[in-house]
């Protein structure tokens, strides 16, 4: 290949529009129990597919206590879960009107 043909084939590569990967989708559960204090809700949930996760009833800690704010045992909620080793942090949590 020659150099102008591999410097207009990286040109066209690096112009081509970046795709940002599909959000994993939210799940939903109802709380059993919130723990401000501890920064930890229990949910019953249906399955997490963002994790491979069956549905159950569980503890989660949350990335932050603001998660929390509001929120109380026996609302539906969505919510979005990671998975860091063996710890699964709740990261978005909203309330289902």
């Amino acid at each position: 290949m020659n150099k102008s043909l591999l410097i207009a084939t990286l040109a066209t590569l690096f112009s081509l529009p970046v795709q940002a990967a599909d959000p994993a989708p939210l799940s939903q559960g109802e709380v059993r129990k919130v723990d401000s204090a501890a920064q930890k809700i229990t949910l019953r949930h249906g399955p997490i597919a963002s994790i491979g996760m069956p549905p159950m009833t569980m503890v989660f800690e949350v990335a932050n206590a603001q998660l929390l704010e509001g929120v109380s045992a026996g609302e539906k909620v969505n919510f979005q879960v990671q998975q860091q080793g063996n710890r699964y942090i709740v990261t978005e949590l909203q309330v289902v009107e």
